[in-house]
């Protein structure tokens, strides 16, 4: 009778300690996404571009990383949160291209059909298709109309773009064109018989419960929409406020991180199209794997893994945005930002991909910097040339170093020893000399973020 009781206390005992280890075990975040936080804290207390903005990063149904970072209305001084709305731009027309495609498994149009077949009037309509809008092989120029205040019909759009020279013969080349993805949304309002912003919200918004999202028309802000912006260091200026409707199809969808994480799990699972219909989209039609272009991605490799990514700016409007999907490995990295200025997104997204890979990557901490006699500062000065086909000046002037690179952009270098610096301001950005002895500079090693240059000196001042 006693060992009873004492093998149903052990019993108890154990499923108790099983029982608080799964508590504590759900609870904790895992190592990656400890790491993407503390990454982020770093980053927006050292460098003095700040990431403004949403982030979310997931790996499959697990969420890794979901905040606001940065100011949405300054005026009254609201934060930005993960349900915050934003101008996604460009990438827009990964789901212009799915309302296409779901068109073509219902036997609507077939994307190897000249336009003409649904749009009147358009120069050369017999000779471009479908597939030629969707892949940016059309010919036609990038815009239709430009960005203003006034609401344009599709209409004038379509006829605007009809007074434009083609590039290229259709299907010979390759060119970026918003006016091929407006053509794209004229012909799903042709073939639907609804507007293209109530098509993709019954088909696509509504289909996943993306409640946050819309399309884009009038210039009225959202309740929790984020303003844009551009943030100086010390200053930040409201952009213009503008309409949409001259970029139906190309540009002018507003959503949030989360509800384009909803978009991911529904292009994973097949809610929206099927599987070829998927892998046709997320095929390269021109380029290669490494560097391609789907139907609304754009398709690459980087650390040995498929890639499919858009970007997005609003130009003027104060908006930039990223996504980032990893099919294969089922990673999504989604970056709303309301600074006109791009330089935190690219370095913030750029890391945050090292990040979940295991890559290296420069993390951004505070510069202690060095006092260094000028004797030193003056041997680094010259030009050094990179394989990758650039050059970065550097040059002595009042007691300080300093670097431009092709872009023309100035940064002074802050030394921490004799031979490593930092441009200042960019944390994630640093610099070695390499000595051949003690009076001879011979090169100059660059780390930006994730990426190692270089250079030779060329030539000294």
């Amino acid at each position: 009778m006693k060992n009873n009781r004492f093998s149903s206390l052990v019993w108890l005992l154990i499923m108790i300690s099983l029982l608080i280890l799964v508590i504590s075990g759900c609870g904790g975040k895992n190592d990656t996404a400890i790491e993407l936080e503390k990454f982020m804290e770093a980053y927006n207390e050292n460098s003095s571009y700040k990431y403004s903005g949403t982030i979310l990063v997931a790996k499959g149904d697990e969420i890794l990383l979901n905040e606001g970072y940065g100011i949405a209305n300054y005026e009254k001084n609201i934060p930005n949160r993960p349900d915050n709305v934003f101008a996604i731009g460009s990438i827009t027309k990964s789901f212009t291209a799915v309302a296409i495609m779901q068109l073509q498994e219902k036997g609507f149009l077939n994307v190897n059909d000249p336009i003409s077949k649904y749009i009147d009037g358009l120069d050369r309509g017999d000779d471009i298709t479908i597939h030629h809008l969707l892949t940016h092989t059309s010919g036609l120029d990038r815009e239709g109309r430009f960005l203003g205040r006034q609401e344009v019909l599709l209409e004038e759009n379509i006829n605007l773009i009809n007074k434009r020279m083609m590039l290229f013969e259709p299907g010979e080349d390759y060119s970026y064109s918003n006016a091929g993805y407006i053509v794209l949304a004229a012909i799903i309002e042709k073939v639907s018989g609804e507007s293209y912003n109530d098509y993709i919200h019954a088909n696509i918004f509504t289909h996943l419960s993306m409640d946050n999202t819309r399309g884009g028309i009038d210039d009225t802000y959202a309740e929790n929409q984020s303003i844009g912006y551009n943030i100086m260091s010390n200053d930040a200026r409201p952009q213009s406020i503008y309409n949409f409707s001259c970029i139906i199809g190309s540009g002018n969808i507003y959503s949030t991180v989360e509800d384009l994480y909803k978009y991911d799990r529904g292009l994973k699972y097949d809610k929206l199209l099927k599987k070829e219909s998927i892998e046709k989209a997320s095929s390269p039609h021109w380029g290669d794997l490494s560097n391609g272009y789907g139907y609304g991605w754009i398709i690459s490799e980087k650390y040995d893994r498929k890639r499919l990514s858009h970007g997005g700016a609003i130009g003027g409007g104060g908006y930039n945005s990223f996504i980032i999907r990893y099919p294969d490995d089922d990673y999504v990295l989604i970056f709303l930002s309301n600074n006109s200025d791009v330089t935190a997104l690219m370095v913030v997204s750029e890391t945050m991909e090292a990040i979940v890979f295991g890559e290296e990557y420069i993390f951004p901490q505070k510069i202690e910097t060095a006092e260094l006699d000028s004797g030193i500062l003056q041997q680094y000065a010259g030009d050094y040339k990179f394989e990758e086909g650039f050059t970065i000046s550097v040059f002595y002037k009042n007691d300080k170093l300093y670097a431009t690179a092709d872009d023309g952009n100035l940064y002074q270098l802050l030394p921490v020893n004799e031979t490593c610096f930092y441009y200042e301001g960019h944390p994630c950005t640093k610099v070695e000399f390499e000595l051949a002895d003690e009076e001879n500079v011979v090169a100059l090693k660059v780390w930006s973020s994730t990426r190692y240059y270089e250079g030779n000196k060329t030539h000294e001042f």
